[in-house]
């Protein structure tokens, strides 16, 4: 039996970053490190992740581009596999307490997969004034220029956009926040379940070169809950597309379906999975084209069977669903075509296989 505080305590967690990440880049003051998770695109020249001290004193990281983080134990299982009780032998034969390896490889497989899903709002009324106020300025003349990106430049409708209170920060001299959303300027993406806001992102339109585009609230103010639903203003469709983030996901919803975007950007997560399998409806993955977002894919796809679930996979050719909407003439028969030939196709393999 470990004793997890002592454990946690006695590590230092900047020095397992840097033998379990690589290495940092920056000042010792100010040290980053590149983000454990495979399915997260580190293109910028500043890593995302970096670590900090919690309220209650415990060494925690956070990578600022996806949103993943916790404690050490958290970045042993990211980086090494294994379940929390391998991670906690590992880090007792780090700091001494216990004759362990650390050349350990773990038996079982990877707990990342079995984290819950955090939950509750710090502040659940401050985030809903936020969100209800940047909705109020994307429609005013100071939001236009947010406006035209999201209906112009994206390509999402007027009425898809206040059907799920899509909203305009215009910067912290603007805008009030709670403590924990970040200062940036940029399109507002709130997360809403049984008519409450519990998450909100924002998506700078225009990031500065090595700037994340996506910007996320601390998880003590709002835990990520790894999925967001988009309503359509018509559900025209049974199917539920599930997407990469919610641009792709309002994408969806323009052509008149129910629409998940998954935030996390562990697209295998189980926490996903679980979420996905509860639903009742038929579950179509329209994740990106890239080999990330097909290899997101295969181990989502493979989740979600073991749960009796099986999902039909789109083959989207430009890159994801909103590349696809902006250039599509027609996008609610286009997609729909897209389904029928999907799911025609899913059908004709489960024939051949019952024969």
């Amino acid at each position: 039996m470990y004793d997890r505080e002592a454990l946690l305590a006695a590590v230092d967690l900047a020095a397992l970053a840097d033998d379990l990440l690589g290495g940092h880049v920056g000042s010792q003051r100010s040290p980053m490190w590149h983000c454990p998770n495979p399915q997260h695109a580190q293109t910028g020249r500043t890593p995302p992740l970096s670590i900090f001290h919690s309220h209650q004193g415990e060494q925690r990281w956070r990578c600022h581009g996806c949103g993943d983080g916790g404690t050490a134990i958290d970045l042993v299982v990211a980086c090494k596999g294994g379940s929390v009780r391998d991670a906690l032998g590992y880090l007792a034969g780090r700091v001494g307490h216990h004759d362990h390896s650390i050349d350990w490889t773990p038996t079982g497989r990877s707990a990342m997969s079995r984290r819950p899903v955090e939950r509750g709002c710090r502040d659940r009324e401050g985030l809903q004034r936020y969100v209800d106020e940047c909705a109020a300025t994307l429609w005013e003349p100071d939001g236009r220029a947010i406006r035209r990106w999201l209906t112009n430049i994206r390509g999402i409708p007027a009425d898809v956009l206040e059907e799920n209170r899509i909203g305009a920060d215009l910067g912290s001299r603007r805008q009030d926040r709670p403590a924990g959303m970040p200062r940036a300027l940029g399109a507002v993406l709130p997360t809403i379940s049984q008519g409450q806001v519990v998450y909100a992102q924002i998506r700078v339109p225009h990031p500065a070169p090595g700037r994340p585009r996506y910007m996320n609230p601390t998880s003590d103010l709002a835990p990520n809950p790894r999925v967001t639903r988009m309503r359509p203003v018509e559900c025209r469709r049974p199917e539920v597309i599930v997407t990469e983030g919610a641009i792709d996901a309002l994408s969806a919803a323009t052509a008149g379906y129910r629409a998940v975007g998954v935030l996390s950007a562990a697209y295998g997560d189980e926490a996903v999975a679980v979420a996905l399998a509860r639903l009742p409806q038929p579950l179509v993955l329209a994740l990106d084209a890239d080999e990330a977002g097909q290899a997101g894919a295969d181990r989502l796809t493979a989740l979600l069977e073991t749960r009796g679930r099986t999902p039909v996979r789109l083959d989207i050719r430009e890159g994801d669903l909103n590349d696809a909407m902006r250039r599509s003439d027609d996008w609610p028969t286009r997609l729909d075509a897209a389904v029928e030939q999907a799911t025609s196709a899913q059908r004709s393999v489960g024939a051949s296989l019952e024969r």
